[in-house]
């Protein structure tokens, strides 16, 4: 049997090498070569504006004057967020412009159901989420569970996997946390939120999550998973499914955060 499983392992080693020679790994932005499993060339990497202090402790929302303590924005004084604590990895334009690597590659991930693009973008998540928890941000938790933000049924079948779950896998192996797809589900479609503003994006996701297992929710500390924070008001109402279900705490990480560049 070992020699057996020896066998498989060196072709699949070898059908993973002739891959690579027909189909090299390239840049998600710039289309260079790399090594496997790289997201950016060096270049490109070094454009991806990484979130870093200071910033709101609650949202994670990084301040323009990029000096000074951490401390609570405007938003989370006002209306404190229905998560414990949210961060991401690196500022996500709104401009549509290439010029912006991460937004690039994300698109290409999502829209353009591109495999190679999420597999190297989880590896990225995973780093930037390492990153944030020595840094103390927050998400030092000890989590019983990470959680993807679902998709609708609908919405998964077009497009054929959750990205959110791809990157949640990365680093719940990262993190050594098991990964549950199925504790939470999107119960009716909703427009895509970046056709919304304001109000409109909490209340088109008002109600469109459901725990499907209660009793698994009671008194778990979660982190959810998802790819972009834009106003937050997706994450939110999942925290608040999970906490109206008994969550113990809802933290979240998100890869990029839509910031003004």
């Amino acid at each position: 049997m070992w020699k057996g499983r020896a066998w498989r392992h060196r072709l699949g080693s070898a059908a993973r090498t002739a891959l690579t020679v027909l189909y090299p790994w390239r840049c998600l932005n710039c289309s260079a070569g790399l090594p496997a499993d790289r997201a950016f060339c060096p270049g490109c990497q070094g454009r991806i504006q990484v979130i870093h202090s200071p910033l709101c402790p609650r949202c994670g929302r990084p301040f323009a004057s990029g000096v000074g303590p951490d401390h609570v924005c405007h938003q989370c004084l006002q209306q404190p967020p229905g998560f414990r604590y949210a961060r991401a990895g690196a500022a996500y334009g709104t401009s549509s412009t290439s010029s912006q690597p991460l937004r690039r590659g994300i698109f290409r991930f999502k829209y353009a159901r591109n495999m190679r693009a999420g597999k190297a973008l989880a590896g990225l998540a995973a780093h930037h989420f390492s990153r944030a928890r020595q840094q103390g941000a927050g998400l030092t938790e000890d989590y019983d569970r990470v959680i993807p933000v679902p998709l609708h049924l609908s919405r998964l079948r077009w497009r054929g996997f959750n990205q959110s779950l791809v990157l949640a896998r990365a680093i719940g192996r990262h993190i050594n946390t098991p990964v549950d797809p199925w504790l939470l589900s999107r119960i009716r479609p909703t427009q895509p939120q970046t056709q919304l503003s304001g109000e409109d994006r909490r209340a088109n996701v008002r109600g469109a999550f459901r725990v499907n297992t209660p009793a698994l929710a009671r008194g778990k500390r979660f982190l959810l998973v998802d790819d972009v924070y834009t106003s937050g008001a997706t994450v939110e109402e999942c925290a608040r499914t999970l906490y109206q279900n008994g969550a113990r705490s809802v933290d979240v990480f998100t890869l990029a955060r839509v910031v003004d560049l």
